[in-house]
């Protein structure tokens, strides 16, 4: 009887941050400056798909006229390839799991509202959103159906699932900028540890198809953003944690995946007119170590600055690699992922991420962080005082959370990270508090 409540108030509640979600694109229709829901980078990758689909070329000087206003065009709408294109330094990913709502928008724009048929009008801009916040919160029933299985305790299972959604910035990219590419990393991802996590728990071979699908989910999270590939070790550990994992099932899944991940020099060999693997052009890892600790430290977007939870779950997930012998791989798998982020990240020549609601580039690791994080409470056998300052703590870090966000949304504070840790937490103050700092 307990365990159905908990799974009831749990999808209660997703339904409702869902619903709240989409009230938040619809606000954004009704208040804001224009009707555009595809901002920011989300617009480089959604160029793939209207181009694609709609002027059946990869020719984006259109698109890109077409897409960014009323924001300022990209640098590289300038940049030309050898094959006589201009540059795209995005992979197609996000054009594949936009496509279904980009067809839903064409269909309505076309027979419905009689819209423009031009990939980007308002049929096109809520269909390919509201699409993607479907799939975002699916793949958080998944997420909590695979911690079940791993046997995480329904209310850890619970917490930690509901406080990866809002206690960190992953909010953000849910409810108002969907159609950038970390939750749709995190989606994959929760989808690909259902998968393993159900397969883990029964007696089956991978089949071959199985196998070609788990590959093409890779490919998937590769081509949605290259670094995700990080997430990997926990989902190894896991699949291997129970039973030897077969030749022919390790290259069914290579296989799919191979053959997805693919389609990134494929995309770039026509775009470039010659082999290539990367997407970028004049970007690099050039920032060095001084680089890693602004990424999480500095308070021009420090993850840990502005979204503490990050560190708590490390730190869970750290002393149950000590202390917790039969969850040691999952843990370390899980701070393997983190760190090598964090490498990835902080040497990155723009390490603060540009334009975003704190660290942007770390969302993918929460759900490998809250796996093995919520498999250690469930482990670790807290004592009612500890469970209940734990609950504390998750309730006071969605409040804050929320708080900032709220700040960040009504643009208290800026949101390219030059504004002081003060002026972020007393955002109602910020004006006032500038004046006097400016002093």
């Amino acid at each position: 009887m307990r365990a159905k409540v908990w799974d009831t108030s749990y999808m209660l509640l997703l339904v409702f941050v869902f619903l709240a979600s989409l009230g938040v694109t619809a606000m954004t229709l009704t208040h804001g400056d224009n009707t555009v829901l595809i901002v920011s980078d989300g617009k480089s990758c959604y160029v793939w798909v209207r181009s694609l689909l709609l002027d059946h070329d990869i020719d984006f000087r259109n698109d890109y006229q077409l897409v960014y206003p009323p924001d300022p065009l990209p640098p590289e709408s300038v940049v030309e390839t050898p094959a006589g294109y201009v540059v795209n330094k995005y992979p197609v990913g996000m054009a594949i799991l936009e496509t279904p709502g980009f067809l839903l928008g064409h269909v309505v724009a076309r027979y419905v509202t009689h819209s423009p048929a031009d990939g980007v009008s308002l049929p096109y801009q809520v269909a390919v959103v509201w699409s993607l916040i479907m799939f975002y919160f699916a793949s958080f029933i998944l997420l909590y159906r695979a911690l079940l299985t791993l046997d995480v305790a329904r209310v850890w299972a619970f917490g930690f699932c509901l406080t990866a959604l809002l206690g960190t910035n992953l909010i953000h990219y849910v409810a108002k900028e969907p159609a950038m590419a970390h939750a749709a990393g995190v989606a994959v991802f929760n989808i690909l540890l259902f998968l393993v996590a159900r397969w883990s728990s029964g007696d089956r071979r991978i089949r071959p198809v199985q196998g070609i699908l788990w590959g093409a989910l890779i490919g998937l999270l590769f081509l949605v953003r290259n670094t995700n590939i990080l997430l990997l070790p926990i989902l190894v550990v896991i699949a291997r944690a129970s039973r030897r994992v077969s030749f022919g099932e390790v290259a069914s899944i290579v296989a799919g995946a191979a053959a997805v991940a693919a389609l990134q020099p494929v995309s770039l060999y026509f775009l470039w007119g010659r082999l290539r693997f990367s997407t970028y052009v004049d970007e690099s890892f050039t920032s060095g170590m001084s680089g890693v600790i602004n990424t999480l430290g500095s308070p021009r977007h420090g993850l840990l600055v502005y979204h503490p939870w990050y560190a708590i779950l490390f730190l869970l997930v750290a002393y149950a690699a000590i202390r917790v012998p039969q969850l040691r791989r999952i843990c370390i798998a899980a701070i393997a992922s983190f760190l090598l982020m964090a490498l990835a990240n902080g040497t990155w020549c723009c390490w603060w991420f540009g334009y975003g609601f704190g660290n942007r580039a770390f969302i993918e690791t929460l759900s490998p962080l809250s796996l093995a994080a919520a498999l250690s409470v469930s482990r670790l056998n807290f004592g009612r005082r500890a469970a209940t300052a734990l609950v504390v703590v998750i309730f006071g870090v969605v409040a804050v959370n929320l708080y900032l966000w709220v700040g960040y949304v009504l643009q208290a504070y800026p949101s390219d990270g030059s504004h002081t840790i003060a002026q972020a937490y007393l955002w109602p103050f910020s004006h006032s508090l500038g004046s006097l700092l400016n002093r």
